[in-house]
C-alpha cells in the first residue's frame, strides 16, 4: 500500500482513495485511530493522509501523525483541515509532513501525495559532514 488514509466521513474517504487510485496510487482507509496505531511492520504505508481535527478534538491528528511516526520514522504524513489551527506554527511541520486546506482540490492532493512518494522512494546513500561523522542524505539533498 502506498498511502493510508485515516479519515471517519466514509464519502470523503472514498473521494480521496478514488482520485488517488485513478492515478494509480494503492490507498486503504482505515476509520479508527487505534487501528492505525496497531499497523503491523508488513503493512505500513509511505504517506498518511489525515485531518488535524479528528473525532472533535483540536489537533488530535497531529497527534496521531507524531505517534505513528515515532513508530515508523520514515512516514511522510498529509494533514487537512478547514483552517490552519491558530495556536499551531506553521514551522510546526517536519519536513516531510503537509497541510492541505479544505476543500482539498484533487489535483493538489494527487500532486502532494506523488511529491511525497518519490521523496520516500530516494535512497538514502552515506555522507561524511565536514567534522567527518557519517550522515545518511537522501538523494534529494544532495
Amino acid at each position: 500500500m502506498d498511502v493510508l488514509i485515516i479519515e471517519r466521513d466514509v464519502m470523503l474517504a472514498a473521494v480521496l482513495a478514488d482520485s488517488l487510485a485513478e492515478d494509480g496510487v494503492a490507498a486503504v482507509i482505515l476509520r479508527d485511530d487505534k487501528e492505525a496505531l496497531a499497523l503491523p511492520q508488513q503493512s505500513v504505508p509511505r504517506v498518511v493522509i489525515t485531518g488535524i481535527n479528528r473525532n472533535g478534538e483540536d489537533m488530535r491528528g497531529l497527534a496521531l501523525g507524531r505517534a505513528l511516526r515515532a513508530r515508523f520514522p520514515f512516514l511522510a504524513m498529509i494533514y487537512m483541515a478547514a483552517l490552519w489551527p491558530a495556536r499551531l506554527h506553521r514551522s510546526a511541520l517536519a519536513r516531510d509532513e503537509r497541510f492541505l486546506a479544505k476543500p482539498v482540490r484533487m489535483s493538489k492532493l494527487v500532486e502532494t501525495v506523488r511529491e511525497l512518494l518519490t521523496k520516500a522512494m530516494r535512497p538514502a546513500i552515506p555522507r561524511r559532514s565536514a567534522s567527518g561523522q557519517r550522515n545518511l542524505l537522501r538523494l534529494a539533498e544532495v
